[in-house]
């Protein structure tokens, strides 16, 4: 047991200490030399797991990997550019969040960053709670590592919940520079160990000045994620460890013409690639063409369709719908067991907006089969008495899921795409939309008792999302509609 340990630190020394890429085999030797002795295969094979899933590596092809230090040393003499907003000013408080990436480190929280003025002193944090909807702009690419915890559900009413983050207090510095909305700030790496930066101001006029070299650098960005979608590595991983990668293989001539890096421009500059959930927490970037990214993107996605026939999950995927098999039956044992749903209405809801919808009439005709086959067990299980509590859960969720299908019928109605929606606003459609699917695979298999901490965690996120489905609605509906 000694040695296990002792060798693990050792692997973690290692790995903080390195500052380039480096092989399985080449860390294996320099593991041996500070061991001092043989590392057996099996402990080998552990530590190559830990390297596969390690917050400060980036795993590469052919078992390699790049340190995260290895990026910052390669462009830490780019500033981060922070664009501020109304709020942001109007509280005079400045929150890195997600745009401090590439510079985040991964041993330090938030609240243990320093930041200074541009003389070189520390400027004030303060500990303030504000109201969810304020905040989650400033972390909607966060990984949960770095997403506040501090949550305050308000249960009488939702929308007033609020969340405890650490700020940083800019009166003084944003009075003297005469900050507008529009203005932004950069950030200038002093101390990536010990999380310290500089601020000092970048004025409108200034960002327009360098806006021309910085599209420049997204687009060679760009170029090299077009490869790597082929990597099984690079999709599967979270959206701070896809940019570092980026980052670092872009050629070094690149960044010695272009000083300033926006996270969030760059990312509402990619047509090709969106930001989604991944399973595991998070936040990712995938190609738009891929499945994995979410049934409301991939409704949206232009493919033909074959005439698939081998169950109704497939189908439904072959008629690129909103909503998957599992989803759908979740969703009739709410309509079929209250009088509150018109079943046409739902069924026109569901599969009316999409013109010819069926390949053939083969395709159609064993549709209605599996159809006719789930509808009658659907009566059967509805018989048998459900809990109160577990029928409402899931009826807020399908009026959820129900809304979201809805928004997308308006969009598509008024040939509006989702790529050409607001990156903010289309977060929000794929979180909410991801929700549901989770939730409904749940309450899909009634036969099957629910785990009580599924139930409570459902209760505490419906009183966030469904505000939430709100600010969407009145987005989409209200102020898309105008155009």
């Amino acid at each position: 047991m000694t040695n296990r340990i002792s060798l693990n630190r050792i692997a973690e020394t290692l790995i903080q200490e390195s500052s380039t890429p480096f092989s399985m085999e080449e860390f294996a030797k320099s593991l041996e030399s500070r061991w001092q002795k043989e590392v057996s295969d099996s402990a080998m094979k552990r530590l190559k797991k830990v390297l596969l899933n390690h917050s400060s590596l980036i795993g590469i092809h052919d078992s390699n990997f790049i340190p995260f230090r290895a990026v910052v040393e390669k462009i830490g003499h780019v500033s981060l550019s922070m664009q501020l907003g109304k709020w942001e000013l109007k509280e005079g408080v400045l929150i890195p969040g997600h745009r401090l990436i590439p510079f985040m480190p991964t041993n330090l929280k938030e609240s243990e960053l320093t930041f200074q003025n541009p003389d070189g002193n520390e400027i004030p944090k303060l500990k303030k709670s504000y109201f969810i909807q304020d905040i989650i702009p400033f972390y909607q690419y966060c990984g949960g590592a770095h997403f506040p915890e501090e949550i305050k559900i308000n249960e009488w009413i939702p929308g007033k919940s609020r969340m405890t983050v650490t700020v940083w207090d800019m009166k003084t510095l944003y009075k003297n520079f005469s900050f507008r909305p529009g203005d932004a700030v950069l950030i200038e790496l002093v101390d990536y160990d010990k999380g310290i930066y500089r601020v000092r101001p970048y004025s409108s006029q200034q960002y327009r000045f360098d806006r021309l070299r910085m599209r420049a650098l997204y687009i060679a960005l760009a170029t090299q994620m077009d490869p790597l979608c082929q990597d099984e590595k690079f999709c599967s991983t979270g959206l701070e460890k896809q940019l570092l990668r980026i980052l670092f293989s872009v050629d070094s001539k690149v960044f010695r013409e272009v000083e300033v890096f926006s996270v969030t421009d760059f990312l509402e500059s990619l047509k090709e690639w969106t930001v989604v959930g991944c399973e595991a927490g998070g936040v990712q970037m995938v190609p738009v063409w891929q499945e994995e990214q979410g049934r409301l993107i991939r409704s949206d996605a232009n493919r033909p369709v074959k005439g698939e026939l081998g169950s109704l999950n497939k189908i439904f995927k072959n008629l690129q719908l909103a909503l998957d098999a599992l989803e759908f039956k979740s969703m009739l044992y709410t309509v079929m067991a209250s009088d509150k749903y018109k079943l046409e209405a739902v069924f026109f809801l569901l599969f009316g907006g999409q013109g010819d919808l069926f390949k053939d009439k083969k395709q159609h005709e064993v549709f209605y089969g599996y159809l006719r086959e789930l509808l009658f067990k659907i009566c059967e299980d509805l018989k048998v008495r459900e809990s109160h509590l577990i029928a409402s859960l899931r009826e807020q969720c399908v009026d959820l899921k129900l809304s979201l299908v809805g928004v997308l019928r308006f969009l598509e109605d008024q040939e509006v795409g989702l790529e050409d929606l607001p990156v903010d606003l289309l977060n929000q459609i794929i979180e909410l939309d991801h929700f549901c699917t989770d939730v409904l695979h749940q309450f899909a298999e009634r036969e099957r008792p629910l785990e009580l901490k599924f139930v409570r965690e459902v209760r505490i996120a419906l009183k966030v999302v469904l505000p939430q489905l709100s600010i969407v609605e009145e987005e989409v509906y209200s102020r898309l509609a105008i155009y």
